[in-house]
């Protein structure tokens, strides 16, 4: 049924266990997978950790964070599917908000030819909702792609 699934990755368990079900549909399909990071390097500005003062600025950072999260999912998915599965790594570095940062992942897919999105999310509500907006949500209503979105569990 489907055959090239693109996956939200950010390293969180939800996204770790949004991956699990796209590896699981990918298997049954023998479908590909492009693993797609969107990282905002604002994100980085609040929380500067000592590890990090070694970059140049916080693009960097957002840069080398999202590789190393997209490699981990990479790793996840050839464990599932076989080091010969086709997986496909993509990092996008949006310094805009939630909204830019989900047309670039919908926009994103829709280039790869993708027939499906899978993304997980953190089933944020009220005050944090408020806040936080919502990536999920907002992916919602900017594609036309079929749309898998795993809530996060219980305990995450």
């Amino acid at each position: 049924m489907y055959q090239h699934l693109a996956i939200a990755v950010d390293g969180s368990r939800t996204s770790q266990n949004a991956l699990a079900h796209a590896c699981g549909l990918a298997k049954m399909n023998n479908a590909e997978l492009t693993l797609v990071h969107v990282a905002n390097p604002a994100e980085y500005m609040a929380t500067m950790a000592p590890e990090f003062l070694q970059y140049e600025g916080y693009e960097a950072v957002a840069t080398t964070q999202g590789n190393k999260i997209l490699e981990a999912a990479a790793e996840q998915a050839k464990a599932v599917l076989g080091a010969d599965a086709k997986v496909h790594q993509h990092l996008l570095v949006i310094n805009k908000n939630t909204r830019d940062m989900a047309k670039s992942l919908v926009d994103y897919a829709a280039e790869q030819k993708a027939d499906l999105l899978v993304l997980g999310t953190h089933g944020r509500s009220g005050l944090m909702h408020l806040l936080m907006g919502s990536f999920a949500e907002t992916v919602m209503r900017e594609t036309s792609l079929p749309l898998l979105i795993i809530r996060r569990e219980s305990d995450d």
